[in-house]
């Protein structure tokens, strides 16, 4: 493994550290992107998840007091990596590249997976130099909401009603796990793990969730994240035998109601390549605002 440029030091990221980690990440999306879209709920939601180990599974460095980059571990394959800009060319990336490495084999993992922005073509030259391969490509979508959207169009046979706690939580998670199990390289993610993510996320409430219905049969469903000046569709997903009739698009119009209800007037979301959903969300106005390239290397 490298060495760590001299002068720095690192260890785990703890819950203390929440508000100056997130200052890091989004200061390192405004610079790449232009756009910062990570926040203090998103990192308290990663704290929250059962399997998620901080002394494991995330890294900080520091230069004298103050944290310069970090690395965390998603799940069994997703690592995120983050370095301010005014310390990049130090070797700090080659180091916590080694790391991540590292911390996916002693999680047991056999992959490793990391998405770069269009922008960061350093980052992007250091994993292909590791060892990585490109994957597919990733993108961020936005529409600006003119006016509240008309009610979604929903097939026949079929209803979208409120999400009801208690009751719905487990049958949502089914179908988004299931509908996101199908991609290529796609992880499961354990109930308790989605739970702690979705619903424990701070500012979270019920009339985020609008799921799709045939009867008594929860088959679709859209998860919003809102949020300061955006509204986030985090997922969205509709049950394999119910497809193509209409329901990604009305699940997708009802996000963007909870979002205007939420007195919000910006919708993103990201998808990539693997869903083949890109011309959905072209074709109700949305435009990509960022193109990411998934790269991965076998552990």
């Amino acid at each position: 493994m490298s060495e760590l440029p001299a002068g720095l030091r690192a260890g785990p990221l703890t819950r203390e550290d929440a508000a100056e980690a997130t200052r890091l990440w989004r200061a390192c999306e405004l610079h790449d992107d232009g756009a910062a879209m990570f926040g203090d709920e998103d990192f308290v939601a990663l704290f929250k998840r059962p399997s998620f180990d901080a002394g494991r599974h995330s890294i900080a460095v520091r230069d004298g007091g103050s944290i310069v980059a970090l690395a965390i571990l998603y799940g069994a394959r997703h690592v995120v990596v983050h370095v301010l800009p005014e310390h990049r060319g130090r070797g700090i990336g080659t180091w916590l590249a080694d790391w991540t490495q590292q911390a996916g084999r002693a999680a047991g993992n056999v992959v490793s997976c990391q998405s770069v922005s269009e922008h960061e073509h350093a980052a992007a030259e250091l994993l292909r130099a590791a060892g990585y391969e490109a994957r597919w490509e990733s993108w961020n979508f936005a529409i600006e909401l003119a006016h509240e959207p008309d009610p979604p169009v929903v097939p026949e046979g079929y209803a979208l009603r409120p999400f009801a706690p208690g009751r719905d939580d487990r049958a949502v998670h089914r179908v988004i796990d299931d509908a996101f199990g199908e991609w290529e390289g796609q992880t499961r993610l354990a109930f308790e793990d989605w739970a702690a993510e979705r619903l424990g996320r701070p500012g979270f409430a019920p009339e985020h969730i609008a799921v799709a219905v045939r009867g008594e049969e929860i088959v679709g469903a859209v998860v919003m994240v809102v949020d300061g000046d955006e509204a986030w569709v985090g997922q969205l997903a509709v049950a394999r035998p119910h497809r193509r009739r209409g329901l990604a698009r009305a699940l997708l119009v009802a996000g963007f109601g909870i979002g205007w209800r939420a007195g919000l007037r910006r919708c993103g979301l990201d998808t990539d390549s693997r869903t083949g959903a890109r011309g959905l969300y072209e074709h109700v106005g949305m435009h990509v605002t960022c193109t990411f390239t998934d790269y991965a290397k076998a552990l």
